[in-house]
């Protein structure tokens, strides 16, 4: 699941395991990451292990205290508020980055994912479900000429994913976000670039208190 890459060592690959244990809820906020626990559960020795936990810090979804450990990134009501703002004011300014550009075959690609997105949901999928919402958010930002915006909005995005899981699994009987997609794509393909930025803000500040009372 929305593995950053391949896994090609033995702390990528604990570290990519660990990290969709997290994001699915498999592994529940505030649960301690024992090294003997992951050294038995995967057969390595502590190096491996103390490696890829180390990542997972530099990802936001673990925290680390002194002589307690590592434990799952719990995450209070304000928290998430101050995710959903970011991540709206910032993906908001993505489009912006749009003006001028021949937006063709970005917009194609958003066509073709919401497609995926639709099937999903007719299959109530929503392991599928939230992997084509997070690559269609995805395509925009990665379409956008900004380095420094993009990096911004990656670790936002990173930190903010076992969130967004459980709303959405929390939300699959609603097709909204997919509405929400539709309806961005047409904007843009309209070149109406300024109610396309309104809509995706919208779309995601939306979520703020159901956000906070799913996963909370």
């Amino acid at each position: 699941m929305l593995l950053p890459k391949l896994p090609t060592t033995i702390s990528d690959y604990i570290f990519t395991d660990l990290r969709e244990n997290i994001i699915d809820g498999t592994l529940k906020p505030n649960q301690t990451l024992r090294e003997e626990e992951i050294s038995i559960r995967f057969g390595s020795s502590r190096g491996p292990i103390r490696e890829s936990l180390r990542l997972l810090l530099q990802t936001g979804l673990v925290v680390h205290q002194p002589r307690k450990g590592f434990k799952v990134r719990d995450y209070t009501p304000k928290q998430i508020r101050q995710i959903y703002t970011l991540r709206a004011n910032l993906e908001g300014l993505v489009i912006i980055e749009f003006e001028g550009k021949d937006l063709l075959n970005l917009i194609d690609t958003l066509k073709e994912s919401n497609q995926r997105m639709e099937a999903s949901f007719k299959k109530n999928d929503i392991y599928k479900y939230f992997q084509e919402n997070i690559f269609f958010h995805q395509m925009i930002i990665d379409f956008a000429d900004n380095d420094i915006l993009k990096k911004t909005i990656a670790l936002v995005n990173e930190v903010s994913l076992p969130v967004r899981y459980q709303l959405m699994h929390h939300s699959l009987p609603s097709r909204r976000s997919l509405t929400y997609h539709e309806q961005i794509v047409s904007f843009i393909d309209q070149g109406n670039l300024s109610e396309a930025r309104i809509l995706t803000e919208k779309h995601v500040l939306e979520n703020i208190e159901k956000a906070s009372h799913v996963y909370t």
